[in-house]
C-alpha cells in the first residue's frame, strides 16, 4: 500500500511592498519568481489538494513599524511578552511602514492576483486567503484548519523573504507535523549574503531546500 501523498502549495507574502522598484520593503528580484509562481498554480499540471495565499495585513500604527515609536526604520526595540505571566523580551527590528490594510502595497501583483483570486472564488481545488493582521498565531491556527481539514501530508513553500516570512511559514508547517519544502529559486531573501546562516536555520526544523527541477516538485506533477 503506497504512503498518502497529499500536497499543498503554500504562497507567501507576493505583495507590492515587498516587490522593486517601489515597494517599501522591496526584496531585489522579487518579481523575478512570480512567473513560475503561476506556473505552479496550473492545474492541469500540478495536483496540488489545496492551495494557501498568505498576506501582511497590518493596521495603521503596527506595532512593528518604526514609525510607531518615532524611530528610523531597521533600527531595533526590545519588546516584552504579551504574555502577563512571561518577563521574557525580545530585540526585534523595527520596519517601514508596509502592507497597510487596504492599501496598494498591500494588494497582490496583478498578475498574480487575476489567478489566484479567480481560484479563491471558483475553488477548482481548495483555496484559502489568509490575512495576517496583528496576531501570528491566529493565523498559523487558520492555517493549521485548512491543512489538516483538507487530509494535507506535504506542504511547498514559495514567495517573501526567503529569510523571513517564508522561513517563519515553513518553521510552523513542519512544527505541526507536515513534510515542508520551499523551493529555493521562487523564493528571494531580503539579504542573501545570509543565506548560509538562513539555510541552518531551515535544516534545523528538517525543512527540505529544493528547486523547481527537483524531483519532489516533479512528484506534485505526477498527480494527474
Amino acid at each position: 500500500m503506497s504512503k498518502k501523498f497529499n500536497p499543498a502549495l503554500m504562497i507567501i507574502d507576493l505583495q507590492e511592498d515587498f516587490l522593486p522598484p517601489n515597494g517599501s520593503l522591496a526584496v531585489d528580484h522579487g518579481r523575478d519568481i512570480i512567473p513560475k509562481i503561476l506556473e505552479l498554480l496550473d492545474l492541469s499540471k500540478y495536483g496540488w489538494k489545496a492551495v494557501i495565499g498568505t498576506k501582511d495585513w497590518h493596521p495603521e500604527g503596527h506595532i512593528s513599524f518604526a514609525s510607531t515609536h518615532n524611530q528610523k526604520p531597521y533600527t531595533t526595540k526590545t519588546f516584552r511578552s504579551p504574555d502577563k505571566e512571561s518577563k521574557q523580551e525580545r530585540l526585534e527590528t523595527l520596519w517601514p511602514d508596509h502592507c497597510i490594510q487596504d492599501s496598494f502595497g498591500a494588494a497582490f501583483p496583478e498578475e498574480f492576483a487575476i489567478v489566484f483570486n479567480k481560484m479563491v472564488q471558483d475553488q477548482p481545488v481548495p483555496t484559502a486567503l489568509v490575512k495576517k493582521a496583528i496576531s501570528r498565531t491566529e493565523s498559523i491556527i487558520q492555517c493549521e484548519k485548512f491543512l489538516k481539514d483538507h487530509d494535507i501530508t506535504d506542504v511547498y513553500v514559495v514567495g517573501l523573504a526567503y529569510d523571513y516570512c517564508v522561513l517563519n511559514s515553513s518553521i510552523d508547517a513542519a512544527d505541526l507535523g507536515f513534510n515542508t519544502y520551499v523551493v529555493k529559486d521562487l523564493s528571494k531573501a531580503v539579504a542573501p549574503e545570509s543565506n548560509i546562516d538562513t539555510e541552518k536555520s531551515y535544516q534545523e526544523h528538517n525543512i527540505h531546500l529544493i528547486t523547481s527541477d527537483s524531483p519532489e516538485l516533479k512528484k506534485v506533477e505526477a498527480q494527474y
